[in-house]
């Protein structure tokens, strides 16, 4: 009896020396996180819609189990599921896609209304997410994701994730935290904009934490209040807006741990291979998550 005993007691232990190690490094990667949580600067003007109400970073958990958003397969439009929860999204389900209330490419004001009516006791949300990259050791992300319900742009469509990403110069998040950043990146259409830690353009609250400028409708991440002219698909074609009267939110930073196997227990949609919004042609289509993008598993 004790020796078939004895394997089990043995795995229970390293289970026991394994779990604290895991646990200290989410909770560092989680105090980096909250160091550096970004001030979102929105552009307070919502043309013909009601005032001061523009689209804003949400919570994506106000979407799920909510009877206005559809599981769509990827035989056509087919409906799997009205108001998923958040689990049936861990199955990747590539091919699929989320199906919001309107018509996207005559959105009115139906997708602010929509967010009005999914967000009453909801703060704005940036998703937190540190990662390594193995072509380049020593170094280390912090990203912040940001989900928009409309791009209401020249491409319109259900669903926006944008990001900024902070560099350091660290293998892991507790080193992190002994050091500055040396560059941002915003996300901007097809491309991104680099700042280093200190340059005059980046706005800082705290010290610590950077201003970040969304254009109204394409929310393509600035880092000052103007009106940016883009001639390609790396800078958008077209006019950026991010002037004023604007307005200052402090998302609630949620970390996802960069263990995939703890992320996908504690945040199943991040394992999601589908579209965030219903299909049309072209770039009119929902965007894929961000687990699906480059820059989560090689962001430098």
């Amino acid at each position: 009896m004790l020796s078939r005993c004895m394997p089990l007691a043995l795995a229970a232990l390293a289970a026991l020396l394994v779990a604290p190690s895991a646990t200290a490094s989410t909770a560092q990667e989680d105090a980096l996180a909250q160091r550096y949580a970004p001030v979102v600067r929105l552009v307070a003007d919502t043309g013909d819609c009601e005032p001061d109400m523009p689209y804003r970073p949400i919570d994506v958990n106000v979407l799920f189990d909510e009877p206005t958003v559809a599981l769509r397969g990827p035989w056509g439009n087919d409906l799997v599921k009205i108001g998923p929860a958040a689990r049936d999204l861990t199955d990747r389900l590539y091919g699929y896609h989320l199906d919001f209330p309107g018509n996207a490419l005559r959105p009115g004001c139906d997708y602010l209304d929509w967010q009005a009516r999914l967000t009453p006791g909801s703060r704005p949300t940036a998703y937190a997410h540190v990662v390594t990259d193995p072509a380049h050791a020593g170094r280390l992300a912090l990203q912040y994701w940001f989900f928009y319900v409309f791009n209401d742009w020249n491409n319109l469509h259900e669903g926006d994730w944008e990001m900024i990403q902070l560099d350091f110069d660290a293998p892991t998040a507790a080193k992190a935290l002994e050091h500055p950043p040396v560059a941002v990146g915003y996300s901007q259409h097809e491309g991104a904009e680099r700042a280093a830690w200190g340059d005059e353009k980046l706005e800082l609250v705290g010290g610590t934490h950077p201003v970040v400028h969304p254009a109204a409708g394409s929310h393509a991440n600035f880092y000052g209040e103007s009106l940016y002219l883009g001639s390609s698909a790396s800078e958008g074609v077209g006019c950026d807006d991010t002037r004023g009267p604007t307005f200052d939110v402090r998302p609630v930073v949620r970390s996802i741990p960069s263990d995939p196997q703890a992320a996908a227990r504690e945040d199943p949609w991040i394992s999601f291979e589908g579209r965030w919004g219903e299909l049309r042609p072209a770039f009119f289509n929902g965007p894929t998550g961000p687990n699906l993008k480059t820059q989560w598993t090689r962001p430098i």
